[in-house]
């Protein structure tokens, strides 16, 4: 059975700076004044001076201490001051101690702590110069005494030098001195030795992961931890295991043997709980049994550390296994840290080298991509060019017969309105005329056989021809202005239209209201003119209505007539579709849309019909887009 440990984490040590040593100097002096006082004041019988000489004393000292920490200095200045500073704590605690009873003073003790405190905060070296220069001051205390230089304050008066207890008491009190700071350095230099040695591992922690990061190979990797964590840690043997899904490759071995095999939950413990704990595990010896990988690995292990090499989510990426060797378990907290440390930063080197080279593949794919993007949009952009030529060409063929078409439009409203004029004045120079002409040769015959007492049945004969004759003449009258209405050339759209409304006969009233700021063209007039005349004639022929209300009026850059009536109505859904006497409707929105135009038929909710159209300045211009109606309004 293998026996393993869990590191516990380390608290975090930090080595002072000569800032923070001064500063708990300081406070180690306060402290020695106060406890000097507080002894004197709290046990009178133990000083053989005034309280006031000692609380004098005190206070000169603090405040010689307190001048000190005002200085600011750099490393040289502050260690001069902080020298004076410890001959001065020597002067002030040998006074202290010959002021309350010589070597048998309670005080003594302070100057223990001081050189315990001096010892651990500057060096051991200054340790052991602190404590020759109290030895120095006892024994410079001692012989002022005797030769009567100052006062015996002494309680034993035999230790003093001459005396029957002074080579004893002397030595001892010297030798105390001298083994407190010795004990002490000891002690710090070991502390000392300690940190220097874990300066060197940083050093080296930090060297590791520069060459790691230089090192573009990832194979490489495995290799430099390890050489570098035998080498700073002293281990013989040691592996590098990585970690795929279930496949385990020894990526690094020094003294172990080949290793390669799928891993599954059951086996190697040790490996798992390193895993799952994300800490160092150490083992004494290995069981062939519960680790069987790990035995394989590394015959005989002895005193082995298992180190995890995760990432911050926990994915596992690998191992670093170090055999220590020797019979001693133990292991230095720091020692495993350091460890730890070593693996962690191997791990995330490893993993963004891993990053690095996905990354590379990544760009490897998106340059692929991006020129088979490339060339994709050259030829999407090639055919978009030859789509776009095409297109060029089909709307310039289309301009082409647009133009055409509103060529042909005019041509054909004009050969139209021409072919109208010439059959008006043709009928008005021939047939009218004759007609007339007629009419008052019958007159003149009906007037001289009135006058003659002629027949009467042949004189009616003669009236009827007469009548006959007069209403061909108005019929062939109305025929010309139907044909060709002269006030449309010289009055306008909106008096051509009240001279027809005036003629549809007194059964219905009419309203025409003309709102245009200017006259449509003369295209754009006469086929206003023609639609409107149309609606006007269904209205007249099939409404049976008795009003009638046309709107004239500007919209959307063109020109918009409404008609509305009060008549029967009718389905507007079946307005255009080819039914016999409805013939108009269909040709009526032939013609607007010929012109470019739009023309809407609705069945108004009051009753009737409106039928409003709309035209563009220019014929065959496009069309605004239609809006119902309702939604337009009067205009």
């Amino acid at each position: 059975m293998s026996r393993h440990a869990e590191w516990p984490a380390p608290k975090s040590e930090e080595v002072l700076s000569i800032a923070e040593r001064v500063s708990y100097l300081r406070l180690l002096r306060g402290g020695l004044a106060t406890a000097a006082l507080l002894a004197a004041a709290l046990a009178p019988g133990i000083r053989d001076v005034s309280l006031a000489s000692i609380a004098a004393a005190s206070a000169a000292y603090a405040s010689i201490v307190f001048l000190a920490g005002l200085r600011r200095a750099g490393n040289r200045g502050a260690r001069s001051i902080n020298g004076a500073m410890l001959l001065l704590d020597g002067l002030y605690l040998a006074w202290a101690m010959y002021a309350t009873g010589g070597l048998l003073s309670p005080l003594r003790f302070l100057i223990y702590a001081h050189i315990v405190g001096v010892t651990l905060l500057s060096s051991h070296r200054a340790g052991l110069k602190v404590a020759t220069w109290h030895s120095l001051l006892v024994l410079v205390s001692l012989y002022a005494q005797r030769a009567d230089l100052i006062a015996l304050r002494e309680k034993m008066p035999s230790v003093i030098p001459g005396g029957a207890d002074f080579p004893l008491d002397a030595s001892l009190a010297v030798a105390g001195l001298l083994v407190v700071a010795v004990v002490t350095a000891w002690l710090a230099a070991a502390n000392e030795r300690d940190l220097r040695g874990q300066k060197v591992d940083l050093e080296q922690l930090s060297e590791m992961t520069a060459d790691m990061e230089a090192e573009a190979d990832e194979a490489r990797i495995p290799v430099l931890l390890l050489e570098r964590a035998c080498v700073v840690f002293s281990c013989p043997r040691g592996a590098v295991v990585l970690v795929a899904g279930n496949e385990v490759t020894l990526a690094a071995s020094r003294g172990v043997q080949p290793l390669q095999a799928r891993m599954t939950d059951e086996v190697d413990l040790l490996m798992q709980r390193a895993w799952r704990t994300r800490r160092a595990v150490l083992a004494r010896r290995l069981d062939d049994v519960r680790n069987p990988l790990l035995a394989a690995l590394v015959p005989n292990g002895r005193n082995l550390i298992v180190v995890p090499m995760t990432l911050g989510a926990g994915e596992r990426l690998g191992l670093l296994v170090l055999e220590r060797g020797g019979h001693a378990v133990a292991m230095r907290r720091w020692i495993v840290t350091m460890i730890e440390q070593f693996a962690t930063h191997a791990a995330l080197v490893l993993h963004n080298t891993q990053l690095a080279a996905e990354v590379q593949v990544k760009l490897e794919e998106n340059r692929a991509l991006e020129s088979q993007l490339y060339a994709h949009n050259l030829a999407l952009e090639s055919r978009v060019r030859e789509r776009t030529e095409k297109l060029s060409e089909s709307l310039e063929n289309l301009r082409i017969a647009d133009a055409e078409r509103r060529k042909l439009v005019s041509r054909l409203v004009n050969a139209e309105e021409e072919e109208r004029r010439r059959i008006a004045e043709d009928t008005h120079d021939g047939p009218v005329q004759l007609l007339t002409a007629a009419s008052l040769h019958l007159q003149v015959v009906r007037r001289r056989l009135a006058a003659a007492s002629a027949d009467g049945d042949l004189l009616g004969m003669l009236n009827d021809a007469v009548d006959a004759v007069q209403g061909s003449v108005e019929g062939m009258r109305t025929l010309i202005f139907e044909l060709r209405p002269v006030s449309l050339d010289f009055d306008g759209l909106a008096a051509a239209l009240r001279e027809y409304l005036e003629a549809m006969g007194p059964d219905i009233t009419y309203e025409l209201d003309d709102r245009l700021g200017e006259e449509p063209p003369d295209d754009v007039r006469i086929i206003l003119y023609r639609i409107a005349q149309e609606a006007l004639v269904n209205v007249r022929k099939h409404a049976n209505a008795t009003s009638v209300k046309v709107l004239l009026a500007m919209q959307d850059g063109g020109f918009l007539v409404r008609i509305d009536d009060d008549g029967a109505g009718f389905d507007v859904s079946t307005a255009f579709q080819p039914q016999r006497g409805h013939l108009g409707l269909a040709s009526m929105r032939e013609r607007a849309e010929l012109a470019g135009g739009r023309l809407e038929i609705e069945r108004r909710p009051e009753g009737g019909t409106s039928v409003e159209f709309w035209l563009p300045p220019s014929v065959g211009q496009n069309a605004e887009p239609t809006r119902p109606l309702a939604a337009r309004g009067a205009a």
